[in-house]
């Protein structure tokens, strides 16, 4: 067997910034951007869009826009029951993934109920054949199933047993109006094929990475990634390194190293609920334990906006702007001295949120 290299912390962090396209060097397409990031988490509105302004130069809202609306991107529940954008290409074997895991649930709960969920589901996708609202969902699976779905299933188990997209302008800038859903247009791919697309997206966008990073990032039990695991090998191999803390980490043959670990990185701020700080069961190599708690609030599951100093969080940050003043206040939650590139950054990062606005003050809270 080849050596199994041990790979720093430092490489870690500073290859992770890389391929989160967060040297912000890659000019690419919105689409291309998301296919390579593999998904995007999507429960705010702005965040995917801030997403990838902090990682292409240029970036603006409407190519994002225009790519949901022809379809190379798609919004919809998947990974962790969570909402993303990820690419329309992918969108099929991600479903498939997550249905299996979410089926699973939701048929324990539903045991001893009497439901006939083959009628609910051929139900459902006639129903589901044009744009419904979430209301609309649950009060036709509350019908079609005779009461049997519970109260706080009855959107879960259409999501579950039919691939529902959401319809424009769900997922465009500060688009806040009630989603509309409708079932996707395509066949869901078998198993281990569906998981193993999921886990080889996810090791180019987020790898090195555990097993348990792996099915952390797809809310999956090792029993379903580990034969996807098994497929990706035989269709190729899977390389293996250690963490400096010993674990294995898997990744795929041909992955770029860190081009210069002992470089500086530059900062760079991230929206809530950004995946590059979600999808690690250890998310150390970009949020230091010390401030995690700071950063992430688990009793309701929010992610801070924040932004990172040489590849790690190092604060966070909120904006308002009232009567065209903005304002972006930076409150820094480790020490660092790089005050004077957060100001520029943060001035370009008003200019996006804030365009129309005739002032601009980046703040430093103390």
């Amino acid at each position: 067997m080849p050596d199994v290299r041990t790979l720093s912390d430092r490489e870690l962090t500073v290859g992770y910034f890389e391929r989160q396209l967060l040297h912000r060097k890659q000019e690419l397409t919105a689409a291309a951007a998301v296919s390579r990031l593999a998904a995007l988490q999507a429960q705010y509105s702005p965040s995917p869009h801030l997403a990838l302004w902090a990682r292409l130069p240029g970036f603006g809202q409407p190519e994002l826009e225009a790519a949901l609306r022809d379809g190379t991107v798609v919004k919809s529940t998947l990974m962790r029951g969570t909402l993303h954008l990820v690419p329309g290409a992918d969108y099929g074997h991600l479903a498939a993934a997550w249905r299996r895991r979410w089926l699973t649930e939701l048929r324990g709960r539903h045991r001893d109920t009497g439901l006939d969920e083959a009628a609910l589901e051929a139900s459902l996708r006639s129903f589901a054949a044009v744009p419904r609202s979430a209301e609309e969902l649950r009060e036709h699976t509350a019908l079609a199933s005779g009461g049997r779905v519970r109260a706080e299933d009855l959107l879960h188990y259409p999501r579950a047993l039919l691939p529902l997209v959401h319809v424009a302008p769900s997922g465009h800038w500060r688009a806040h109006g009630k989603p509309r859903m409708v079932l996707w247009d395509g066949e869901l791919p078998p198993e281990p094929a569906a998981t193993a697309r999921l886990v080889r997206r996810y090791l180019a966008g987020y790898g090195p990475a555990s097993r348990a990073d792996v099915a952390h990032f797809g809310g999956l039990r090792l029993g379903q990634v580990d034969p996807a695991l098994a497929e990706l090998d035989r269709q190729g191999g899977l390389v293996r390194h250690r963490a400096e803390d010993g674990r294995e980490l898997l990744d795929l043959p041909g992955a770029p190293p860190p081009s210069d670990p002992d470089r500086e990185l530059p900062v760079r701020f991230l929206p809530k609920w950004d995946a590059a700080l979600l999808s690690h069961a250890d998310r150390t190599r970009m949020l230091p334990a010390a401030i995690h708690r700071q950063v992430y609030r688990a009793v309701n599951g929010t992610l801070l906006a924040s932004y990172l100093v040489d590849g790690l969080v190092a604060g966070v940050w909120e904006h308002r702007c009232t009567r065209g003043a903005a304002v972006l206040t930076l409150t820094p939650l480790l020490p660092h001295a790089r005050r004077p590139e957060l100001e520029r950054e943060g001035e370009r990062l008003l200019a996006f949120l804030e365009p129309g606005a005739e002032s601009r003050t980046v703040a430093f809270a103390s």
